[in-house]
C-alpha cells in the first residue's frame, strides 16, 4: 500500500486502470461475460492456491480445471489448484504459453516471500507524457528501483544478446561471402559454355550494353529462383534449431525459453535483397569481362586464363599492401574501436582470395608433366588459372573460417577445463531445481543447510548467496569535463536516482570457512593470492576479468554497487579469471555481503567430504534421503560434465553455419571441375582419340580436384591461424572480456581436414 500511495501521489491522474479493467480484460481473453469474469477473479482472491494457466500448457501437461499441481521455489514446495484456463497470449501474442497467474498475496504466502514485490506495471492514461512520468517516478522512488518503459526493456534484452547475435551474424556473412564466389563460378561456367553464342551475337551487331544486360538479367532471375528456394529452407532450418538456440540463451543469459519462431517481414525483405544482390554482385565481373570483349576474343578460350596469369603478381602485391595498411591502421588507431577486430578479420578474408592466383601459379606453373599423372593435373590448374583460382579462393576462405572457429572453440574449451580444475574443489554441489530460473529467489532453508552440514562424512561446508546488481566505476573516475561515463550507453552518473550500472552477478561466499583452500582457488589476473584473500576478509571485492576489462578497473580502484537497499562503494581487492558470465561477476565474503545487502538465506552450498568417503555414494545417500524434494545433488565430476555439455551446446549453431559454408565451397570445386570439363571438350576428345583410357581421364580430374582442395587447405590453414589470433586476442577480449589460452585442437582440425578432402573427393567422383 505504501508503494502504491507513493506512485499515486507521484503521477496524480496519469495512471489509469484498476480491478474493473482487469475483469473486462479477463472476460475478453477467456471469452466470458463481465459477471463470470468477476466470479473468476473472486475465486482467485479467496480460494487457497488458485491459479490460472494457459490452455496450451494445460493440454501439454494433461491438466484440467480442478487438478492440483506441485510447484517449488528454492527448497520450498506448495500445492496449487487449477482454477481456470485463460489464453493470455490473446493479450500478448509472444507471451509464454507456460504462463501461470495467481493472486499476489497467495503467491507471497505460499512461496515464502510475504510483502515482497518484484515488479509493478503501470498503464498511463491517454495523453500522458511517458518520459516525464518516468523521470518523476525515478526521482521519487530512488536508485533502488528501476523505472523502465517497454521500449527500454527491449533495448536491455537486445544489448544482452548483442554479442551472441554478433557471433551468428559474422558467421552468416562469411557464408554469404563464400557464396558470392560460388555465384561467380556459376556465371563463369555459363559464359564458358556460351562463349561462342556471345561471340555470334556480337558479330551480328549486339552492343556491349545489351550483352551485359542479358547476363545480369539472367543472374538476377537465377538469384530470385535461389531466394524462392532458400527462404522456406532457411525457415525450416531455423525451426529445427529453435530448441538449440533456446537452450543456449537460457543457459548463458537466464532468459525465458524460446517457444516459437518469429520472423519479421523486414528480414524476408533483407533476404531477398541479399539473394538477388549477391547474385548480381557475383555476376558483375564476369559479365563486364564478357561484354567488353570483341567477337574474336570471345571465340578464343585461353585469352581469359592468360590475363589471369599476368594479373596474379599484381593481385598478390595488392594483398601485401592491404595487409600492411590494415595492420598499421589497427595498431595505430583501430585497436581503440570495439569493431576494430572485425575490420582486421575481414581484411584477412579479402587477402586470401588475392593470394590464390599467385599461389597456384607458383605451385603448379613450373610443373613438367610426364604422362597422365598428378603433374598433368597440376599443370592444368595453372593453365586455366581464371577458373581454378576462384574455386581455391572460396575454399580457402571457408577453411580459414573453419580453422579459426575450431581453434577458438578448442582453446576456449581447454581454458575452461583448466579453470574448472582450479576453481571447483568441493566434492558435492547442492542447489534447487528452480535455481536456473529463480536466481536469488531460489534459496535453501536454514534447517536444510544445518541438516546437510551435520552429515558425519562432511569435512567442510561452503555456502553461497548470489544476487544480480548494478555495478559501475565511481563518478570521480570520470574524465574531466564529462557528465557521465558510459559503456554501450549502460552506465550513468548524473545523479544517484538515475544510476544504471552494468548488471553483474554479486556472489557472497564464506571465505573464512574455506580457509587457505580458497586462496589456491583464485586464478588471479591481477593481485597476489595472500594479499587478495586478506583484503577480501576485510570487506573488499574480487571482480572478474570481463567486468575489469569493460569498465577499465584494477586492484585499488573502487566501484559503486546498487543493491536492494541502495548504492554502496567497494574497494577492489583483485581481478580473477572467470568464465561464468560475459557481463561480469563480483565476489564478497559472506559477512560483507550481509552487511551491504542484508541478511538472507543461502542460495547454493558445496560440501567437502572426509578422506576415504566415496563421493558418488554420498550423492546417492543424499538423493535417497531427500527424494521428492526440489533439490539437485551433483558430484564434482557430474557438474563438470554438465558444464562442458552446456559449452558444447552453446556452439551447436556455430557448427551448422560452418557446415553450410563448407558445403558451399565444396560445391564450388565440383562446379569448377564441370567448367574445366566443358572448356576442354575438344582436348579430351583428342586425348581419347589418341588412346587415353577412361580411367586416365578420370584420374586427371580427380587429381585436379584434390590438388585444388590441398592448395585451398594450405591457404586456409595459414589464414585460419591468423584469423584465430584475431578472434582470441582481439574480438573475444573486446566483446566478452575473457582471456583464452591458445591450445592446438589437433584432433578437431584433423577431422575437419579429412572431412574437406572426403567431400571434395566425393564431388570429384560425381564429376
Amino acid at each position: 500500500p505504501m508503494v502504491g500511495d507513493n506512485i499515486g501521489d507521484d503521477l496524480g491522474d496519469d495512471v489509469g486502470g484498476g480491478v474493473g479493467d482487469d475483469a473486462a480484460e479477463l472476460s475478453a481473453v477467456a471469452g466470458t461475460g463481465d459477471a463470470e469474469a468477476g466470479a473468476v477473479l473472486g475465486a482467485a482472491l479467496s480460494e487457497p492456491g488458485w491459479v490460472a494457466i494457459t490452455p496450451s500448457f494445460a493440454a501439454e501437461m494433461g491438466w484440467s480445471v480442478g487438478d492440483s499441481l506441485k510447484v517449488s521455489s528454492g527448497s520450498r514446495q506448495a500445492w496449487l489448484s487449477v482454477g481456470a484456463l485463460v489464453d493470455f497470449q490473446r493479450i500478448t501474442p509472444l507471451a509464454s504459453r507456460k504462463l501461470a497467474v495467481m493472486d499476489i498475496a497467495q503467491a507471497q504466502h505460499l512461496l515464502g516471500r510475504p510483502g515482497r514485490i518484484h515488479q509493478i506495471d503501470l498503464r498511463l492514461r491517454e495523453g500522458a507524457d511517458l518520459q516525464a512520468a518516468t523521470a518523476r517516478l525515478a526521482a521519487s522512488l530512488g536508485p533502488t528501483v528501476q523505472v523502465r518503459s517497454p521500449q527500454q526493456r527491449q533495448q536491455d534484452a537486445a544489448s544482452l544478446l548483442a554479442a551472441f547475435r554478433l557471433n551468428l551474424t559474422a558467421l552468416s556473412l562469411i557464408s554469404i561471402f563464400v557464396g558470392v564466389f560460388l555465384i561467380f563460378t556459376s556465371i563463369q561456367a555459363s559464359l564458358v559454355r556460351r562463349r561462342s553464342e556471345f561471340g555470334l551475337l556480337r558479330s551480328l551487331g549486339a552492343t556491349r550494353g545489351q550483352v551485359l544486360g542479358l547476363i545480369l538479367v539472367e543472374a538476377g532471375l537465377l538469384g530470385a529462383l535461389g531466394v524462392a528456394v532458400g527462404l522456406p529452407l532457411g525457415y525450416w532450418a531455423a525451426t529445427l534449431n529453435v530448441d538449440v538456440v533456446s537452450s543456449t540463451l537460457t543457459n548463458l543469459y537466464l532468459l525465458a525459453e524460446i517457444e516459437e519462431l518469429s520472423v519479421p517481414a523486414w528480414l524476408y525483405l533483407l533476404a531477398v535483397l541479399i539473394g538477388i544482390g549477391g547474385a548480381l554482385a557475383g555476376a558483375l565481373q564476369p559479365a563486364l569481362d564478357t561484354s567488353r570483349r570483341d567477337p574474336h576474343a570471345l571465340l578464343t578460350s585461353h585469352s581469359l586464363h592468360r590475363r589471369a596469369w599476368n594479373l596474379a603478381p599484381r593481385l598478390a602485391l595488392a594483398a601485401v599492401m592491404l595487409s600492411v595498411v590494415g595492420l598499421s591502421w589497427f595498431l595505430i588507431w583501430g585497436h581503440r574501436l570495439r569493431a576494430g577486430g572485425f575490420v582486421l578479420g575481414f581484411l584477412l578474408l579479402v587477402v586470401l582470395p588475392l593470394l590464390a592466383p599467385l599461389t597456384i601459379k607458383l605451385l603448379c606453373g613450373r610443373v613438367r608433366p610426364v604422362g597422365f599423372g598428378i603433374g598433368l593435373s597440376l599443370k592444368n590448374l595453372a593453365t586455366r588459372l581464371q577458373t581454378t583460382s576462384f574455386a581455391v579462393a572460396a575454399l580457402a576462405v571457408t577453411v580459414a573460417m573453419l580453422v579459426s572457429v575450431t581453434f577458438l572453440i578448442g582453446s576456449f574449451r581447454q581454458t575452461l577445463v583448466a579453470w574448472l580444475e582450479v576453481t571447483m574443489r568441493a566434492d558435492i554441489y547442492i542447489s534447487t531445481e528452480s535455481w536456473t530460473r529463480g536466481g536469488s529467489e531460489a534459496y535453501l532453508s536454514s534447517e536444510l543447510v544445518t541438516a546437510l552440514s551435520a552429515r558425519p562424512w562432511v569435512r567442510a561446508v561452503e555456502e553461497q548467496r548470489r544476487l544480480r546488481v548494478q555495478v559501475g566505476a565511481l563518478p570521480d573516475r570520470q574524465e574531466p569535463g564529462r557528465e557521465e561515463t558510459s559503456f554501450r550507453g549502460e552506465t550513468s552518473f548524473r545523479g544517484e536516482a538515475s544510476f544504471h550500472g552494468r548488471p553483474v552477478l554479486l556472489s557472497g561466499v564464506n571465505i573464512a570457512g574455506a580457509g587457505a583452500a580458497w586462496e589456491t582457488r583464485m586464478p588471479l589476473m591481477a593481485g597476489e593470492p595472500a594479499v587478495v584473500l586478506a583484503r577480501m576478509l576485510a570487506g573488499e571485492v574480487l571482480i572478474s576479468e570481463p567486468l575489469a576489462r569493460k569498465e577499465g578497473l584494477a586492484p585499488g580502484d573502487s566501484v559503486r554497487v546498487l543493491g536492494p537497499s541502495g548504492p554502496f562503494d567497494l574497494r577492489i581487492a583483485g581481478v580473477t579469471y572467470d568464465y561464468t558470465s560475459e557481463g561480469g561477476t563480483a565476489f564478497l565474503d559472506l559477512p560483507a555481503f550481509a552487511r551491504h545487502i542484508g541478511p538472507g538465506p543461502t542460495n547454493n552450498m558445496a560440501l567437502f567430504v572426509v578422506p576415504g568417503q566415496e563421493v558418488e555414494a554420498a550423492v546417492d545417500e543424499l538423493k535417497a534421503a531427500y527424494r521428492g524434494r526440489p533439490l539437485t545433488f551433483r558430484s564434482n565430476r557430474k557438474l563438470r560434465e554438465e558444464i562442458l555439455e552446456i559449452f558444447d551446446q552453446t556452439f551447436a549453431v556455430t557448427r551448422i553455419l560452418q557446415g553450410m559454408s563448407l558445403l558451399i565451397a565444396v560445391c564450388g570445386i565440383s562446379l569448377t571441375l564441370l567448367i574445366l570439363a566443358r572448356e576442354r571438350v575438344a582436348e579430351l576428345a583428342l586425348l581419347r582419340a589418341l588412346g587415353a583410357a577412361r580411367r586416365q581421364v578420370f584420374g586427371l580430374f580427380v587429381g585436379e580436384g584434390l590438388s585444388m582442395a590441398v592448395i585451398g587447405l594450405i591457404l586456409g590453414l595459414i589464414g585460419g591461424l591468423g584469423l584465430a589470433a584475431v578472434l582470441i586476442l582481439v574480438i573475444n577480449r573486446a566483446y566478452f572480456g575473457w582471456t583464452i589460452q591458445p591450445s592446438w585442437p589437433g584432433r578437431e582440425l584433423a577431422t575437419a581436414v579429412a572431412t574437406i578432402l572426403n567431400d571434395d573427393l566425393a564431388g570429384d567422383l560425381f564429376i
